[in-house]
């Protein structure tokens, strides 16, 4: 049960939830809706080598308010609900940037739905396309979590500090 609330407040569920404002999430490799390039897919698909996507954000909640950023990037497509492939927290508050394959410093990774500690480039099934949500938030203060958090936890924390948010979808796949 503890889950399904993280995964209503972080937005992956509908919530009634205040999350903040929206603010804007962009990336230099792929434009909103539109078809995420290969390299940052996973080997599966030819070209794929799992890189994290650049991406940049503006409009969210300035320091003090806010003192980190979380990232979660789910696919809504899979079979099985919302797969959570990766969930970065406290990257410094003052960033708007992260750059192509980035781990920021003092950056910690959960766990995601695979029961790593890691990002897990898109990779669906071949003959399907699959959206991917890249949503950033803003956090009111650090969360107190540590490498490998269970993915629960990480979701309960960020929904609780979250002050603003903002996301990016791409599609990645083939038809």
């Amino acid at each position: 049960m503890a889950m399904v609330g993280g995964l209503a407040g972080c937005g992956l569920t509908q919530s009634t939830v205040d999350l903040g404002e929206w603010f804007t999430v962009t990336s230099g490799a792929f434009r909103e809706g539109g078809q995420i390039p290969a390299r940052f897919g996973c080997p599966a698909y030819r070209g794929g080598v799992g890189k994290t996507l650049p991406l940049h954000w503006s409009g969210s909640p300035q320091p003090p308010a806010t003192q980190a950023f979380a990232i979660v990037m789910d696919d809504p497509d899979a079979p099985n609900g919302s797969y959570v492939h990766w969930v970065i927290a406290n990257i410094d508050g003052t960033t708007a940037d992260l750059v192509e394959g980035a781990h920021p410093e003092g950056a910690v990774e959960a766990i995601n739905t695979s029961q790593t500690p890691k990002y897990q480039p898109p990779c669906p099934p071949k003959g399907q396309m699959h959206r991917y949500r890249f949503t950033v938030y803003a956090l009111s203060e650090r969360l107190p979590l540590q490498q490998g958090a269970e993915l629960d936890d990480a979701l309960n924390q960020i929904a609780k500090h979250t002050i603003g948010r903002g996301r990016l979808t791409g599609t990645f796949g083939s038809k």
